[in-house]
Formats: structure tokens, sequence, C-alpha cells
């Protein structure tokens, strides 16, 4: 039994839909009242639990050969370190109580315990997972992060918070993610893997590839650093956690934020995956 933390997010989803389609037995865990029907219906167990309940995690995890988890960031936190312990805490007490492995889902950056905003909290969970000889994925930058700029992309430019705009930055596949998720939760060993796409994408390649898939110009567009906040601030954040972003961004655009070592490469090429974006955004149009 794989057991999935985060089904109806991204990369919880694909990972419990390649194990299902694999014929292997899967649970996925829910937050308390959320539907399970969809997953009922591709043959998963469903085990509901809130992630700072140690003791419904401990259920959830009974019998699993490995479990996925994963932290992120509690953006409407005035602390974000705190429920980023607790949620921390809750995975190691369920998992020390059950036995089983565990898989966790990390990020680029994750060995520094500062400096790194929001990817602080990949590092949380990375320390207390630690002594239970967790395996860990750390992806770079999800490339799904750009698709919010789809509606900017249209108008013919792409706003970008890295500097320069011809600096590459590695990046990572929702669908390369998942799969190496997977072969890490069939395995016996523990390992830190670092995950990179097919190449490493500066904000001109995405802009490149957006308006190839678009059919029209793109032009990335580097924010100043003196309109960070004020950009965070029209994205809807919170005042209390743009402050973390910006630490973030500062920590992408020094090098600070990198791998430890040479990234795995996945499959994925950002001109394949600006074209299907868009091509699913007009298919819902």
């Amino acid at each position: 039994m794989f057991v999935v933390m985060g089904a109806n997010g991204q990369t919880g989803g694909a990972v419990a839909r390649i194990l299902l389609a694999q014929g292997q037995p899967v649970r996925v865990v829910l937050r308390p009242g959320r539907n399970g029907q969809e997953w009922n219906s591709r043959g998963a167990e469903i085990a509901y639990a809130d992630v700072r309940d140690a003791a419904a995690l401990t259920g959830a995890f009974v019998g699993a050969r490995a479990v996925y988890v994963l932290n992120p960031p509690d953006y409407a936190a005035g602390d974000m370190l705190a429920p980023a312990r607790a949620v921390a805490d809750a995975y190691a007490t369920g998992l020390k109580s059950t036995g089983s492995r565990v898989v966790a889902l990390s990020s680029i950056g994750a060995q520094h315990a500062e400096g790194t905003g929001n990817i602080v909290t990949t590092h949380i969970l990375e320390q207390a997972l630690a002594p239970l000889g967790a395996s860990v994925v750390r992806p770079g930058n999800f490339m799904t992060n750009w698709l919010p700029n789809l509606p900017a992309m249209r108008d013919g430019t792409l706003p970008s918070f890295f500097t320069p705009a011809d600096r590459p930055i590695p990046h990572a596949a929702v669908e390369d993610i998942a799969a190496t998720v997977v072969r890490e939760l069939q395995r016996d060993d523990s390992r830190t893997v670092e995950l990179a796409a097919a190449a490493d994408y500066a904000s001109s390649d995405i802009a490149a590839a957006f308006a190839a898939a678009l059919g029209q110009p793109v032009a990335p567009q580097v924010i100043e650093r003196s309109q960070w906040r004020q950009a965070l601030a029209g994205m809807g954040l919170p005042p209390v956690t743009i402050g973390s972003w910006e630490e973030m961004w500062e920590g992408f655009n020094t090098g600070h934020i990198r791998f430890e070592n040479t990234p795995e490469r996945g499959q994925t090429i950002i001109e394949d995956f600006a074209k299907a974006a868009v091509a699913r955004t007009q298919a819902q149009q």
C-alpha cells in the first residue's frame, strides 16, 4: 500500500494517478470534509486527516509500504515557520509510530536554514524527517508557477522577478516530479534527489516558448526590485507574507537558492509545457 498526501493538489494527484495506473494499491489522505468520490472511482482507498493531527496521520499511515508527504507554506500565517514545524512534527510522529518509509517533496535550496523565504518550510520538513531515513525530492522552480501570468502574456509581456532576463534558472515539471517520486517510493533506500527539467530556462526562454504557443510576441519584463512589494501585493498576497516572497526572489537572483549537486534531468521541455498549457486554457474557454 502506498499512501499519498496532497492528492487534490498538483504533485500528489499526479503521484496517485501514476501509482493507480501501475495497478498499485493506493490510499489518498484528504482533509476532513473533502469529497473523495473521484478517488474512490479510480480505485483508491480514502483516509481523512488534518496535516497537523498526528493521531489521524498515524491511522492513515498504517500498513503503508511508503508514504508521500509535502509541507506547503501557510501563506495566511503571520509566522510561516510555526505551522510548518507543526506539520513536520505531526508527519514524523505518524511515520515513527507506523514504521513506514517516506518520500518527501522538498525544493531547490532546501539545504539552507535561512535566506530562502518560503523555501525554508521544506528545510524544516527535511530536518524533521531525516532521523527516519526519509528520501527527499528537491525540484527546481515549478513550470506551473508561470501560468498565472498567462493573461499578461496574451497582452504581450511576461512579468518576472528573476533578473537578469537571460539568466537560466532550474525548473521542473509536475509530470517529471511525480515520476521521480513514484520511483523513489518503490525503492528501499534513502537519498536526496535534486531534479531539474530537460534544460534550465531564463525568463526570456519562457517568454519565447509561450510566444510560440500563443502565436504572438511575448517579451520578458523584469520587475524592478523597488517594485516588488507593490507587485506582490497586487497578486493578492497577505502583507505578512510578502517579506518571505521577497527573500525567496532575492535568493534566486543572488544564487543562494541553488542545487547542492548536479541534478537529475527530467524529460519535459518548456516548449511542450507551454503548448499544453495554452491548449488547456483554450479548451476551457
